[in-house]
């Protein structure tokens, strides 16, 4: 997809996973939105789940800053000794970058796992992108690396049997001569 789509979609994974922050692994949650609406190419998922890992950070980073900040004035007000400062700073700096790396590699797994989602149901994907407003026409047809889904078009197919004139009437016995033939042409490893 597009660099700036897979922003958006990192961007809504990001918001998912920040607002689920209050349950355990929440980043591998953003993750999964992020690479459910990136699409069914896994490399990219994982990549759009990073990005939303990222962005979920920045918050955090913002905070760490904040707290670095307030550090530094304090010991600069009780002149403390420089070593103090040192050590506080490290240890600050070090658990942001575990929870960095947590964030991150968690919300890459979810882009992962979203990915995989979105190839498994394209029809589910399609109607979330239509309603949060990320559709494109791309994403409306089917991925020309991704072999036909023989039961959506089974699907399909039989919907439109239905809402045609002559078709059969559900709990009526008699079937239609396409229908028959759409029975045929559907292949039985697929259920």
């Amino acid at each position: 997809m597009a660099p700036g789509r897979t922003l958006a979609n990192a961007i809504v994974g990001a918001i998912v996973g920040v607002v689920l922050s209050f349950i355990p692994l929440s980043p591998v949650l953003g993750g999964v939105i992020a690479g459910f609406l990136e699409g069914p190419n896994a490399r990219q998922g994982a990549v759009a789940g990073a990005l939303a890992g990222a962005l979920a950070f920045l918050p955090v980073a913002g905070f760490a800053m904040l707290g670095l900040g307030v550090l530094g004035f304090g010991m600069g007000i009780v002149e403390a000794p420089i070593e103090g400062f040192a050590i506080a700073a490290l240890a600050i700096v070090g658990f942001g970058l575990v929870l960095f790396l947590y964030t991150v590699g968690l919300s890459l797994l979810g882009g992962y796992l979203g990915a995989l989602l979105a190839r498994e149901y394209p029809d589910q994907r399609r109607r979330t992108q239509e309603t949060i407003g990320l559709s494109s026409e791309r994403s409306r047809s089917f991925d020309a690396s991704r072999p036909p889904d023989v039961r959506a078009d089974s699907l399909r197919n039989r919907d439109s049997e239905r809402e045609r004139p002559g078709a059969r009437e559900s709990g009526s016995e008699s079937e239609t001569e396409s229908d028959t033939e759409r029975d045929r042409d559907v292949d039985p490893e697929r259920f």
